[in-house]
């Protein structure tokens, strides 16, 4: 039987994904695709977190294992951390001079998104997701809505990227 949050765990999963492409782009000094991909990546965190505040952790009981504000504080964070490695992921692209090494510190400054990115998606796994779903299933469904128009928005341009990747020898 699957678990009544499957479908919020297949929004993270899609999150996760979008920051490897991300990642990836950086790697290929590819600036034009990593910008857009941030800029998606971000939109469709800032979306998904909105929803999560809005429709999840208010329904949080207080015997839940983290408080509510854990997870409002770790969206803000996350967002923190992507305007913050913004700037180091324009002018990158590869071949000019210096490209590796700011694509390093695009790297660098990215790491701390990732590993919140693993953290956050692990609490809320973990307890936001069952919690809430247990007892207010339709919460589950609001999020999953808003992630779906969401991501109406902004796949292609995952699509796009992932397709600049693949053609690349």
């Amino acid at each position: 039987m699957t678990a009544p949050h499957a479908p919020l765990l297949a929004i993270h999963r899609a999150l996760e994904a979008a920051l490897a492409t991300l990642r990836e782009l950086v790697l290929a000094g590819d600036d034009v695709h990593a910008a857009a991909v941030l800029a998606t990546y971000r939109a469709l965190t800032e979306r998904h977190a909105a929803a999560e505040d809005a429709a999840l952790v208010p329904r949080l009981p207080v015997h839940a294992r983290w408080p509510a504000e854990l997870y409002l504080g770790q969206h803000a964070k996350l967002l923190a951390g992507l305007d913050r490695a913004a700037p180091r992921i324009a002018d990158l692209r590869g071949g000019t001079p210096g490209w590796r090494a700011r694509a390093l510190a695009a790297l660098d400054a990215l790491a701390p998104v990732h590993h919140l990115v693993e953290h956050h998606h692990q609490a809320e796994e973990q307890d936001l997701f069952p919690v809430v779903a247990a007892l207010a299933p339709a919460a589950v469904a609001e999020v999953v809505h808003a992630w779906d128009e969401a991501w109406a928005v902004h796949a292609p341009v995952l699509v796009a990227a992932r397709a600049a990747l693949a053609a690349r020898p």
